[in-house]
């Protein structure tokens, strides 16, 4: 009888050894491949802005990228990483719910929609991101090009941008929505133009872009353009003269600029290939009149020293008429101020953008249909998976029973379960630490990016950390019962004198 009991004991000790083996295994893949918390962590500890920027300065295109452009995107990159991380989470735990029968439905578009697809993660993207150097930067890189935008607009486009950068970025926002309500197939048909002329180019943001041009410099060029160095008869005017018939002028440019701002935004956004305008500013003649003869009262003619005032304005009003008739008083602007061919540019963009939309709309519905089909196929392993979970656990819990129905007796059942915990957590926390000592020593050898370099150690420490947390807990359960299965027996027992 007592080989049989020992035979049954020895048995059911080394199919609990081996079931906490399993369970330890088991354990490790349901916390780390099966926890959508874990790939995030290990994600987290991924440095992808400076995996990038160590990219681009390796990489021959790294030398073609301007110094200032490239810090100027690995900034902005370093501000969105936290954002694109924190949604890339959402979407894993709702693909993860579905896979552990949390939910009954896999929808990759609703996911989408709810993680990275949606305006308000545009919203967050864009919260702490500096439009205006970017942009200036990429202008920078592309000025030596032919069809770009000239010196003036470019400057005032972003001295524009960073006056309106708030309301700008809240119309990167609102043009987002129907975007994305388009690619997830919520709405039927796009059109990018209309959008972004109703948000990006919108009416306000262009009248601000108006108010923003150098019309000081544009409105003093146009009239060193029409009376040259000096006035008839050696007449000059002084740096002051000229800058009060410039200021008288400068409204004329600004109000004929609004007057057709619609047409100037319509011709950015490609739906109309040309814009003309006439500004007048006949009506400053009045002040250029006053400051003319200003001039020609300071440098008078010989003729007319000792004449009457009234002669002098009889002679100057006969001066300034026929200075008048070789003046221009209109200035026409059109679409070849703003840079060469930009409409036809922004127009192909904007129709190649749509296309592209299209085309990454029947990619999203093709890959939503694929994603569905393939989850289901792996939720079945998974649901397989943590059926053997649980039926490890059972059977740890029914071999602990049976050990303890055996001995029937505290002291018995602790020391043999004791035992069997202590060598287990024994043999593998000291394995798990030479393991990680040996892999991480390994690892440490290898050539690898900056931004990966702390990676390996802590998905070491990832990977073994359930393994090695339930091998110590069953360390110190085994110490515990060993030292119960010593104790008790004293406790209760005492020796009588």
């Amino acid at each position: 009888m007592k080989i049989l009991k020992g035979f049954a004991l020895g048995l059911l000790s080394f199919i609990l050894f081996i079931s906490l083996f399993a369970f330890g295994l088991v354990y490790t893949v349901n916390q780390t491949v099966l926890n959508s918390h874990y790939i995030v962590k290990t994600l987290n500890n991924i440095n992808f802005s400076q995996l990038i920027d160590e990219t681009l300065a390796q990489s021959d295109s790294g030398d073609a990228i301007p110094a200032d452009l490239r810090t100027a995107v690995v900034d902005t990159l370093k501000t969105m990483e936290p954002v694109i991380k924190e949604r890339f989470g959402i979407a894993l735990n709702d693909t993860f719910a579905y896979l552990k029968g949390k939910s009954d439905v896999p929808d990759l578009k609703q996911t989408l929609s709810k993680s990275v697809m949606n305006s308000d993660f545009v919203g967050e993207l864009l919260k702490n991101i500096d439009l205006s150097n970017l942009i200036n930067q990429v202008l920078k890189a592309d000025e030596n090009s032919g069809d770009t935008f000239s010196e003036a607009f470019t400057t005032a486009f972003i001295d524009t941008i960073d006056k309106m950068e708030p309301s700008l970025k809240q119309e990167v926002v609102t043009a987002s929505d129907p975007i994305f309500k388009y690619l997830l197939q919520q709405t039927s048909t796009i059109d990018l133009k209309t959008i972004v002329r109703q948000t990006i180019f919108s009416t306000d943001f262009m009248t601000e872009l108006i108010n923003s041009l150098d019309f000081t410099t544009m409105a003093r060029d146009t009239l060193s353009e029409q009376i040259g160095g000096q006035l008839p008869q050696g007449i000059e005017l002084t740096d002051a003269q000229i800058g009060r018939v410039v200021a008288a002028m400068e409204p004329y440019f600004k109000n004929g600029l609004i007057s057709a701002v619609d047409d100037i935004a319509d011709y950015l956004v490609g739906a109309r290939q040309t814009f003309s305008i006439s500004i007048s500013f006949d009506l400053a003649m009045t002040t250029l009149k006053s400051v003319v003869k200003e001039a020609y009262m300071a440098s008078l003619p010989v003729d007319l020293q000792g004449a009457t005032q009234a002669q002098i304005d009889q002679q100057f009003e006969t001066y300034f008429a026929d200075f008048r008739q070789s003046l221009d008083t209109s200035f026409n602007l059109d679409s070849s101020n703003f840079g060469t061919g930009i409409s036809d540019q922004m127009s192909k963009t904007l129709t190649d953008a749509q296309d592209g939309l299209t085309k990454a709309r029947d990619g999203i519905q093709e890959a939503s249909t694929n994603f569905e089909s393939r989850l289901k196929d792996l939720r079945s392993y998974v649901t397989l998976f943590r059926t053997v979970f649980i039926c490890v656990i059972a059977l740890i819990v029914l071999l602990v029973l049976g050990i303890v129905l055996i001995h029937r007796k505290v002291k018995g059942a602790c020391l043999n379960l004791g035992i069997v915990s202590l060598v287990y957590g024994v043999i593998f926390f000291i394995g798990i630490l030479i393991v990680k000592g040996v892999v991480k020593e390994i690892l440490g050898q290898q050539d690898m990016p900056q931004a990966f370099q702390s990676l390996p150690g802590t998905m070491v420490n990832y990977v073994t950390s359930p393994l090695q947390n339930i091998s110590l807990a069953c360390l110190i359960v085994g110490v515990v019962l060993i030292v119960v299965a010593i104790v008790y027996p004293r406790l209760w027992h005492p020796k009588t004198s």
